[in-house]
């Protein structure tokens, strides 16, 4: 039997070689490549086959709901897994509706990230209790919380990381080395993509959609 061929997509270097160990060496998977943005993965796929992807949501450049729809309108054979800090319903609904075949948590054991590569590969859809009942919750709910997940650059995510840890733009200049207009440029940057009026808001937003503390 061949193995089943996996790529892994996250912007975290640790997750992407935490995963890439927890996987290797296991019978009949084979890690074929890794990308820490979506627009990687799209590359990657124009000149390789892949069975499936592993892929987190916020990533930059390309965010894994967007990469998500790519994928499936292009190559409809490989089939996504989302895997993710975000336990929202309604990041596992827009992933499903642009065609994952799965969702788990990053907290998910080996041998559950195990059986969901395999069960996806067979053409079926995974969901572990957890995120089923969040699912299902939200469904309740009637799906109405938001999706939308702005695309940041890595500079972008480590400003705001300092931002939601009370830095003030003095510190983020230091511990960045940049200057102070260009944190500020920054900082006005991610509260336009966040669409909410002030840093306060940016701050809760960021926290909603799991860009801090992931």
């Amino acid at each position: 039997m061949s193995k089943i061929k996996v790529l892994i997509a996250d912007d975290h270097n640790v997750l992407l070689q935490g995963l890439t160990q927890l996987l290797d060496g296991q019978e009949n998977i084979e890690i074929s490549h890794t990308a820490e943005n979506g627009l990687e993965v799209l590359s990657y796929l124009k000149n390789e086959t892949v069975d499936v992807i592993l892929m987190d949501i916020n990533m930059p450049v390309l965010n894994g709901l967007d990469t998500c729809k790519k994928v499936n309108q292009k190559y409809p054979d490989v089939k996504v897994i989302a895997l993710s800090t975000l336990d929202r319903g309604s990041f596992i609904q827009q992933m499903l509706k642009n065609g994952a075949s799965g969702y788990l948590l990053k907290n998910t054991s080996r041998d559950e990230l195990i059986e969901a590569i395999k069960t996806v590969h067979k053409g079926a859809t995974y969901l572990n209790k957890e995120t089923n009942d969040i699912l299902l919750k939200s469904l309740m709910n009637n799906g109405s919380e938001k999706t939308f997940i702005p695309s940041l650059t890595r500079r972008e995510k480590e400003v705001l990381e300092l931002i939601v840890k009370e830095h003030t733009t003095a510190e983020i200049s230091e511990q960045l080395h940049i200057s102070q207009n260009t944190v500020e440029t920054h900082r006005r940057h991610l509260i336009q993509k966040f669409n909410v009026r002030n840093s306060v808001g940016l701050v809760k937003e960021a926290m909603l959609k799991g860009f801090v503390g992931s």
